[in-house]
């Protein structure tokens, strides 16, 4: 579910303990599903999350 990274290296990348990594992944997982290995699904997902951070830190 981590596209290729192990929960460790996710982790390190966000800056987070392994096991926060791995129960945020199963979240998504949950909430998602199947769309996760959709890279389409993947990309929009992060531009409106990109777009709605951006919208936070300019007002």
């Amino acid at each position: 579910m981590s596209w290729g990274r192990t929960a460790p290296e996710v982790a390190q990348a966000l800056g987070i303990h392994p096991q926060t990594a791995r129960k945020r992944l199963r979240q998504l997982e949950e909430l998602f599903g199947d769309r996760l290995a959709d890279p389409r699904f993947r990309f929009e997902a992060l531009l409106a999350l990109r777009t709605h951070a951006l919208r936070a830190n300019a007002g």
